[in-house]
This record gives C-alpha cells, sequence and structure tokens, in this order.
C-alpha cells in the first residue's frame, strides 16, 4: 500500500542542509510548500538571490497574512520561541500542514503543531529529502539572529 500525500511546509534548516550537501530536494508524491521567513532567512545568509530562487522554485511559498500573524504572535507570547520560528509554526497550523525541520526543540513548545523530522543531516551519511520518514530529532541548531531570544534547554 502507498503511502498517503502529505501536506509539508519545509522548513529553514532543511533547505539550509541542501545547500551544504544533502541530498536533493523533492517533493515526491508529497505537496512541498515553504514559509515567506524561509526566503528571508537564506536571503539574509552568504547565499546569492539567483541561488535562493532556484532551490525555492519548484515548491510553493506561503505569505504571511493576518492570521498567521495573529496566530504567531499568541505562539511567541505563549512559549517564548523566536519570531521567524513563530511565523514559520504558524503558518504550518493556519494552512493545516506538517512541519519538516531538524530543529524539533525549536518548536516542541508549540503543542498543536505536527512535526516531522527527516532525520540526520549532511555529513551524517544518511541524508535524507525533505519527505524523509519519521525519525528522532537530529541535534541541529539554528544561530541566533540579532533582536531574538532563544529559550535555553535545561
Amino acid at each position: 500500500m502507498d503511502d498517503p500525500v502529505a501536506d509539508l511546509l519545509v522548513d529553514t534548516d532543511i533547505f539550509i542542509d541542501h545547500l551544504r550537501g544533502a541530498r536533493a530536494l523533492k517533493p515526491g508524491r508529497n505537496r512541498v510548500h515553504y514559509s515567506v521567513i524561509t526566503r528571508c532567512e537564506l536571503l539574509s545568509g552568504a547565499v546569492g538571490s539567483a541561488l535562493v530562487q532556484r532551490l525555492l522554485d519548484p515548491f510553493r511559498e506561503l505569505a504571511v497574512g493576518r492570521s498567521v500573524a495573529e496566530r504567531a504572535g499568541r505562539i511567541r507570547r505563549e512559549t517564548g520561541i523566536a519570531t521567524p520560528d513563530a511565523l514559520i509554526a504558524a503558518t504550518a497550523i493556519e494552512y493545516d500542514l506538517t512541519l519538516v525541520t531538524r530543529n524539533r526543540r525549536h518548536f516542541e513548545p508549540v503543542k498543536q503543531l505536527r512535526v516531522r523530522d527527516p532525520g540526520p543531516g549532511p555529513g551524517s551519511g544518511d541524508e535524507k529529502t525533505a519527505a524523509g520518514a519519521s525519525t528522532p530529532p537530529a541535534a541541529g541548531r539554528r544561530s541566533a539572529r540579532p533582536g531574538t531570544r532563544r529559550r535555553r534547554s535545561p
């Protein structure tokens, strides 16, 4: 029996892993989306805009509208997670998508969010695509951005 088609929101870390040598991001049978926040985060790095455009072109970009912004504000107030992560989590919830990320700890406080971890990232010898199977969390972390506070893990 075939796996059902999944509606996924791919977090920025998965795209960064791809740029660092992970296998190509392929939607397969899944419908893959990304947040406009991911575009912003990728462009804020050392990646050229043409490369970012080519990387994101095959997938559907989701904007931050009023309902996403309001939900993100509530998530941030209730959990203390960073604003970009709150916006990405709110996008996944509002569009009824499963978030694909290796940064599970960033999103653990958001109880209504469905999260899929694609497994080990580049350099681990076991890279997978964005639509990979759920596996135990990896230890990847995004660096803090200026003006944001991160909750420290105990």
